[in-house]
């Protein structure tokens, strides 16, 4: 068995299936078929229902029980078929029918199967599937998927991000260099980078001037700019790279620890009051050292 899903520019979505009975050394086409399941579904989702298509066209067959191989050029899916643990419904409604299958003897296995790869099988699924997505007639198992969903609320995010911080990288992927970084000090890089540290005005209100004279009172200004913390800011760059105007500063590995030790002596992104005179003693971090902030420590990032 071979199972497609594909996915249109205009958002439709299709699954296609193309089931070969092994015989005399050759492979004969047994079945197959396409669905549209909408616009408001996933390839992923496309592919399992492919499964539960292709495996319900075995409860009718008067072919002897043997073994079946279920070829899927997605892992997720595998996986997804093995061990439901989201409860999808279409890899629910598969195991269901594969559970009836093996009680009349059939053996099921899943491989997969590379993409592309002008395997005759999955070349027909992957037809079958474009054919689906730009069929008017929809499926009777279509539905609005839980994967659509959370895709359309991933975009909604990134694009929210992006917005509010135009000239950041949107992602959901942790810097690697913060993984074992105190929870606090990762809070208080963020808070920076983002403008909203316990000193930045809220949202809905204009900053006002910085104790320095030069407005406005925000995160970067007293990182980049502000008089006030001009020494804490010359042993800051004694130690690290790049342009301090540029976000990348912020987000540099070798940055990392240097920007800590100037947050941790400021203040910065910990608290809204700063220490701006210089006259306080501050000690060097370590990476695996503990937060000395007053709110509960949840422990490091851990891989």
């Amino acid at each position: 068995m071979y199972m497609d899903g594909s996915k249109l520019a205009n958002g439709a979505v299709g699954c296609g299936w193309a089931v070969y009975h092994c015989g005399d050394q050759q492979l004969h086409r047994l079945t197959s078929g396409k669905c549209h399941l909408g616009f408001r579904a996933e390839v992923f989702d496309a592919e399992l229902h492919a499964v539960q298509e292709a495996v319900s066209t075995l409860l009718t067959t008067t072919l002897p029980r043997s073994t079946v191989f279920i070829c899927i050029d997605n892992q997720a899916a595998i996986d997804t078929l093995h061990f439901n643990k989201h409860n999808h419904e279409y890899a629910r409604r598969t195991q269901e029918i594969i559970g009836k299958l093996q009680l009349l003897g059939w053996r099921i296995s899943t491989v997969w199967c590379p993409s592309q790869c002008n395997i005759r099988g999955n070349e027909r699924a992957d037809t079958l599937a474009k054919l689906g997505a730009s069929s008017t007639t929809p499926c009777q198992f279509s539905l609005t998927t839980k994967t659509w969903v959370q895709t359309q609320a991933r975009s909604e995010y990134l694009r929210r991000w992006k917005t509010e911080l135009p000239l950041s990288k949107p992602s959901f992927k942790f810097p690697g260099h913060l993984h074992n970084v105190d929870w606090a000090d990762t809070r208080a890089l963020w808070r920076v980078f983002c403008n909203r540290s316990p000193t930045d005005a809220p949202l809905n209100i204009d900053a006002g001037p910085c104790p320095c004279g030069s407005p406005p009172y925000t995160s970067l200004h007293l990182l980049r700019d502000c008089p006030l913390l001009a020494a804490e800011r010359k042993t800051l760059l004694s130690s690290t790279v790049g342009d301090i105007q540029s976000p990348n500063f912020l987000l540099a590995p070798e940055n990392s620890l240097p920007l800590r030790c100037f947050l941790r002596a400021t203040g910065l992104g910990h608290s809204a009051h700063l220490c701006l005179d210089g006259d306080h003693t501050a000690t060097c971090i370590t990476n695996d050292s503990d937060s000395d902030s007053p709110e509960p420590d949840f422990g490091a990032f851990k891989t």
